[in-house]
């Protein structure tokens, strides 16, 4: 058997169990556990013995691999009838075991067969022939030992004698033949018409016996002088119900011809076979596979769809915030489109976690490889958004520090805004395009682990293309790079003092993107075949860039509307004129309001304090001459003439306040830059 496979079927793996006929229980026990652990489906047993064969099918019915309705056992020639006219009990191991099992066994013919017929016929007429089967009966020994006389005609006398070849007759006649023809051959090619030896008998049927016989086309062996299996004739039997002679809960089984294989290949069905499920379906030869995809669950799907709806949530509230209060300063000052721009951003952002939660799972291919490509889509196109916003807010915050010449309120126009977010837009576009029409990303099943007949047992599912690391990179440089060079203006204005310090928010919606990108993204190398760990990997990094963006960027204005925090303002002033001058800087106008830069104002605050001590000393030494000034005799004031005194009047008051009210360049000053 392993040499025909090994020949006819190099993919069928063939593996053999022994057993001893003398077995004991456990020793069967041993045997069918080792069947089991091969995890085959069809199995071919070699045993003669009926008590044997029932205690074996009676084991492998209890290990679960017989009447199971997926194993098929095939029995050889030597188990003959065993299973045919037994009462079974219906639902017994027995019953359950041996229903739908099958005989292979090599027959020499059936009827139908031409060489079959012919034989058959002759047969028939040697037995019709009086002369012929007197002729038989004078030729079979009727002496045997112990002086028994045996009489023949007792059993060629009979109806049944020479009705048909039987299971073995055509096998005796070839065999003859066969010898005769080898006999033939040695006396013409050895020249010795007297006599030669077996040995040269059998050398001569081994090497040189070929002819059409009964049982068709005989080849030998060369090495062995057995015959060949492919020119033998074999015929598949199944063994089922027996309708006729089963009656309550017992029943018999009958054996019906199904398959006959002749010349190395299987001839037409003479019946369909039944297996043991009781269909004539075709079993698979290969154990129930169990594979498990590594699926994401239902748990953290849920997950995905959560976070991607905060941040949707967050995006639209804002962008409603935005327009529900374009009127207010906080508003204006910031400018409606950058807000509406970071909205729309991390909007897409959130939105893309959606296509992660995407797998095979639960769509067909077609729509995992949408899914694939609609990721990387999403995230750029967001990204851009977003960050042309951030990227033009630090910009023009360090412009305007260079070039006004004055510092004063500025209004940015949408042109500004449009500018870096079309050029980042336009790239990332033309790059996910690209990648889409020349080799877009698809959904594909990596094998984790293969079960003993190669079959993937676990596998996890990917977004792969073949030059996929060459386009992400491309748009990691164009969007990484940007990054750092926006992290540089971001990092250049985050000490300016501005309107609800917006330049630090910036720089901290900078820092913080690059931060997560830098930290992240190896760690999702690193996760890339786990599909849990990658998927909350990356669902958690877009949902914690995008929600920072929307938190750092609006909550402070939300506060400050709620509040009604005047703008214009980092903070309220000590005294009444820094009051005066924050209401005064707050008036109406677009554009966000630079208040001054750290190193001036820490210079102004101490110049302040100093002008605030002076003050206060002045103002008490003006008290004091004034109060001097009433305690004096009303009558000496009284001596003084009208013009003397009022200009003695006019001349103290002058000179007693100069020092108050005529610094004004310093006043000026404080004005100017309590003003930046």
């Amino acid at each position: 058997i392993r040499g025909v496979a090994r020949r006819d079927a190099p993919d069928l793996r063939v593996e053999t169990r022994e057993i001893s006929s003398r077995a004991d229980g456990d020793a069967i026990s041993d045997v069918i556990r080792l069947l089991k652990d091969t995890e085959f489906t069809y199995f071919f047993a070699v045993i003669s013995d009926t008590v044997m064969i029932d205690k074996i099918m009676t084991e492998a019915y209890e290990q679960g691999i017989a009447g199971t309705g997926r194993h098929t056992w095939l029995f050889s020639d030597s188990f003959g009838s065993t299973a045919i006219g037994r009462d079974f009990k219906i639902g017994s191991p027995l019953e359950k075991a041996y229903r739908g099992t099958g005989l292979l066994s090599a027959v020499g013919g059936i009827p139908g067969i031409d060489a079959y017929d012919k034989l058959a016929n002759s047969i028939q007429q040697l037995r019709e022939n009086e002369e012929d089967l007197s002729y038989l009966n004078a030729r079979l020994p009727r002496d045997y030992p112990g002086g028994k006389i045996v009489d023949h005609s007792i059993i060629t006398g009979q109806d049944a004698f020479l009705k048909s070849p039987g299971l073995v007759g055509p096998f005796l006649y070839d065999a003859v033949v066969g010898l005769g023809l080898a006999s033939c051959g040695l006396l013409e090619t050895s020249g010795n018409e007297e006599y030669f030896s077996g040995e040269e008998l059998f050398e001569a049927f081994r090497l040189n016996t070929t002819f059409h016989g009964a049982s068709g086309l005989v080849l030998l062996d060369p090495y062995t002088g057995t015959r060949e299996p492919r020119s033998a004739l074999f015929l598949l039997t199944n063994f089922v119900d027996n309708d006729d002679a089963s009656q309550g809960d017992i029943v018999q089984f009958k054996g019906v011809d199904t398959h006959l294989f002749e010349s190395g290949k299987w001839l037409k069905a003479l019946e369909p076979y039944t297996f043991n499920d009781g269909t004539d379906r075709i079993p698979s030869d290969l154990p129930i596979l169990a594979v498990n995809p590594n699926y994401l669950n239902t748990g953290l799907r849920a997950v995905g769809f959560t976070l991607s709806g905060i941040v949707v949530a967050l995006a639209i509230g804002s962008s409603f915030w935005t327009y529900h209060y374009s009127e207010k300063r906080v508003v204006r000052s910031s400018q409606p489109i950058f807000l509406h721009l970071i909205s729309a951003g991390t909007m897409l952002m959130g939105l893309s976690i959606i296509p992660l939660t995407i797998d095979l799972g639960v769509t067909d291919q077609k729509g995992a490889d949408v899914a694939c490509m609609a990721f990387p889509w999403l995230l750029a196109t967001g990204f851009s958004l977003t960050f042309s916003a951030l990227f033009t807010k630090a910009y023009r915050i360090n412009q305007i520090m260079k070039s006004a010449a004055r510092f004063k309120r500025i209004k940015v126009e949408a042109v500004d805004v449009i500018k870096p977010m079309v050029v980042l837009l336009v790239i990332n576009t033309i790059v996910l395009t690209v990648w889409t029409i020349v080799d877009p990303l698809q959904r594909e099943t990596v094998s984790v682990e293969t079960d003993a007949f190669l079959r993937d047992v676990e596998t996890y599912g990917i977004c792969e293309s073949d030059h996929a690391a060459i386009f992400l990179a491309i748009l990691s440089f164009i969007n990484l790079g940007s990054l750092l060079v926006a992290l540089g203006q971001s990092y250049k204005s985050r000490k300016i003092s501005t309107e609800l310090q917006e330049s630090s928010y910036i720089f901290l919606a900078m820092a913080l993107i690059l931060l997560v990108s830098f930290i992240g993204i190896p760690v999702i190398v690193i996760a890339r075949n786990d599909v849990s760990a990658y998927y909350y990997v990356v669902a958690g990094l877009v949902f914690v860039v995008s929600a920072s963006i929307l938190l750092l960027m609006f909550i402070p204005k939300v506060d400050a509307v709620r509040r009604k925090i005047p703008m214009g303002t980092r903070g309220t002033f000590s005294t009444k004129r820094r009051s005066d001058v924050s209401s005064m800087s707050s008036e109406g106008g677009e554009g966000i309001q630079i208040l001054n830069a750290p190193a001036e104002q820490k210079k102004l605050y101490k110049e302040i304090a100093e002008l605030e001590k002076k003050n206060r000393e002045l103002m008490r030494l003006l008290s004091e001459k004034e109060s001097k000034k009433d305690s004096e005799n009303c009558e000496s004031l009284a001596s003084f003439s009208e013009d003397d005194g009022g200009r003695t009047s006019n001349s103290v008051t002058e000179n007693d306040h100069a020092p108050v009210f005529g610094d004004s360049e310093v006043l000026k000053k404080e004005d100017n830059a309590l003003g930046r």
